[in-house]
Order: C-alpha cells, then structure tokens, then sequence
C-alpha cells in the first residue's frame, strides 16, 4: 500500500485529481471494492481509498497518524 500523498498521481492513467475517502476494512484491487472485515471478526484498520476522477480507477493509500507518520 502506498503512503498517502496530496499531490499522488492516478496509478492507472497518471491523472493528478483522485478523490479521498476514508474507509475502514481491506480494499480489493481486483473487485475494485472495499471489504469489510469488521463484520469478520478483524481489527478495522482504516485506510484512505483514493478514486481517479478522470478514470474511476480506485487505490488504497496509508493514512497519516497526528504526527505526520504514515502508520
């Protein structure tokens, strides 16, 4: 998973403006859809699913802690 930066270009087609939003469970590259593991029994961990808004392509991104680190 890549570390979250502003200025992160699509992986797909390379265009700069990907929305975020903040989702919690496992993003599936495949299906393209984020999986709650919640509901599994798993820890919940958050993460931050950038979308393309030239392609719709959609890419998961580590979040930031209030210090500044990628977790």
């Amino acid at each position: 998973m890549k570390d979250f930066d502003i200025t992160t270009l699509c992986v797909k087609c390379g265009y700069r403006n990907a929305s975020i939003t903040y989702r919690v469970g496992q993003f599936d590259p495949a299906g393209q859809e984020n999986i709650s593991t919640v509901r599994f029994g798993g820890t919940g961990e958050g993460h931050l699913l950038r979308t393309c808004q030239r392609c719709g392509y959609k890419w998961p991104e580590r979040t930031i802690d209030m210090h500044g680190v990628s977790k």
